[in-house]
């Protein structure tokens, strides 16, 4: 690759980065049409590191402290929510770009080089999940951050680079030491993938000052997160995600792991997989055969563990076979064309909701949208989507009646030995948090922590109740924070009943005294104090 050619690589990831910024920008405001739940997760997420505080030692969640740091960083320094998210997305790109452009220029031919220079900032600047779902929407965008470090790190792993010599490699080694401590920091099974490649490929190739590289930099982060948290920071972490690994409240988001590799939505991926596996090796690419197929399990894990079970990582696999199908071989060239082909015909449809999803935000700025925070946080919904309440209860059957083979009926919620109805919530999660976030507020409990009775617990954003001090956002298991709470809040309809039961089943069998306070159509407000035979 000419130095020109270097230089538009460079030009045409910024373009992107820079496009999308400014028309997240421009659009004067976020307008999401779903994930309203994971929206509000990842706000309050966001709200609390932009108050100092830190993950795992403050408040309970599996994900890494880099999970929304970016979007903290411009809330604390003083932008609207909605502003925050867009430049803390372009911090993300901005971070990514060298590192993607170096792996990109130094592995790939010109024109793969920029699809995956493009597809890596696009991954950073999206807003929509990294799905085919073109709705917009603010959740999980720690996903998408992951896939792109994740795929740089492969990249440098598992193709071979054009420069020899030592500085070469230590500039790869010191890449992929800050990209695997930046999983770390993000998402856990997301350095689970990389991890074995990357140790891997550098016991392949004797690779001692790659090596020594990785490590120096992945330990450098670790120590300044340490100097920055503390060392309970890491063990406290550790404990976050050893309770999300025993709980059975959400053992995987999506299908099953079988369905996942041989569905009908994964099967022609894994097959594509293992037919660029086979070709790779025919074709006399024995080494980047075999760490294509030591990534598998890792990908097929990440894509199992991720809600939507997206095969995002086809991507990669399009840009690997078609960097390796000018590889001689009896058809084995060939055979590596249609496979990458065949890959990213397969990941299209997920990399263009990505790339319009900009366009789509801009475009949706006139819609008639009402703001979903307090203040003018520039994140809006449209009115019935918050207003309008869907909820579903579940009928216990007649004596005798058959539910069918497989079938479950929900737990039943006991609050001090009379059953609640079993209701479930399941759309209006911003107008159901705010009403009765207000309602409590009003009734004279505001400015309370509150443990609430479910998975979800956002309705501190609406003003009503305080934060709960190490409590968890999203719910996972145990009764994290219940030390600091002053009442329990138990919604008549919950996102989880299952959840709600458990909460109040774990209360009761600590101990915990439950004083009813206030009891409406919409939720029950309860007082909390240990027993004498269990204090706080």
């Amino acid at each position: 690759m000419t130095r020109l050619d270097m230089l538009g690589l460079a030009a045409a990831m910024a373009a992107v980065l820079g496009a999308a910024s400014w028309a997240g920008l421009a659009a004067g405001g976020l307008y999401p049409a779903m994930h309203e739940g994971d929206m509000l997760h990842m706000v309050q997420i966001v709200l609390h590191q932009a108050a100092g505080d830190w993950p795992h030692l403050d408040f309970m969640t599996p994900l890494g402290v880099l999970a929304n740091a970016p979007i903290a960083l411009f809330v604390r320094l003083g932008h609207p929510f909605a502003e925050a998210f867009v430049l803390g997305q372009a911090l993300v790109g901005a971070a990514l770009l060298p590192a993607a452009w170096w792996a990109a220029h130094d592995r790939l031919a010109r024109p793969w080089a920029h699809v995956f220079g493009a597809g890596i900032m696009l991954l950073a600047v999206a807003l929509v999940p990294a799905t085919a779902a073109p709705e917009i929407s603010l959740s999980m965008s720690y996903n998408r951050w992951a896939w792109a470090i994740l795929f740089v790190v492969l990249v440098l792993a598992v193709l071979p680079g054009r420069r020899a010599g030592q500085r070469a490699r230590v500039a790869d080694g010191a890449i992929m030491g800050l990209g695997l401590a930046a999983l770390a920091l993000i998402k856990m099974t997301y350095l689970v993938a990389a991890v074995p490649v990357v140790a891997l490929a550098l016991l392949l190739a004797r690779d001692r000052h790659g090596a020594l590289a990785v490590l120096g930099t992945g330990l450098g982060v670790m120590l300044a997160v340490t100097l920055a948290a503390g060392p309970g920071f890491w063990v406290a972490y550790l404990g976050d995600l050893l309770a999300v690994a025993r709980t059975d409240i959400r053992p995987f988001p999506g299908d099953s792991l079988l369905d996942v590799l041989t569905g009908p939505r994964g099967v022609a991926g894994t097959m594509l997989l293992f037919a660029a596996v086979t070709l790779a090796r025919r074709s006399g690419r024995l080494r980047e055969g075999l760490l294509l197929l030591a990534a598998a399990p890792g990908l097929a894990y990440v894509t199992y563990q991720n809600y939507g079970n997206d095969p995002v990582w086809l991507f990669f696999l399009g840009i690997f076979a078609l960097t390796l199908c000018a590889a001689p071989g009896q058809g084995a060239g060939r055979g590596l064309a249609v496979t990458g082909w065949g890959a990213l015909i397969l990941v299209a449809p997920i990399l263009v909701a990505m790339a319009e999803s900009p366009l789509r935000n801009l475009m949706a700025r006139s819609v008639d949208a009402v703001e979903v925070l307090p203040g003018d946080q520039g994140i809006r919904m449209r009115p019935d989507r918050i207003a309008h309440v869907q909820t579903r209860v579940s009928r216990p059957l007649a004596a005798g009646q058959d539910i069918g083979q497989g079938a479950s009926m929900p737990e039943l919620t006991l609050l001090e030995g009379a059953p609640l109805e079993p209701c479930r919530l399941l759309s209006g999660l911003v107008g159901w948090f705010r009403a009765v976030s207000e309602d409590v507020g009003a009734a004279g409990f505001g400015g309370r922590p509150v443990l609430v009775a479910d998975m979800l617990s956002a309705y501190a954003l609406f003003g009503g109740v305080a934060p709960l001090p190490g409590g968890a956002p999203w719910y996972y298991g145990g009764l994290p924070g219940v030390e600091a709470a002053e009442l329990v809040l138990v919604p008549q309809c919950a996102a989880r009943p299952d959840v709600r039961a458990s909460i109040l089943r774990e209360l009761d069998e600590a101990g915990y005294v439950l004083t009813e306070l206030r009891r409406t159509p919409d939720y029950v407000l309860l007082g909390i104090a240990p027993s004498a035979a269990s204090p706080r």
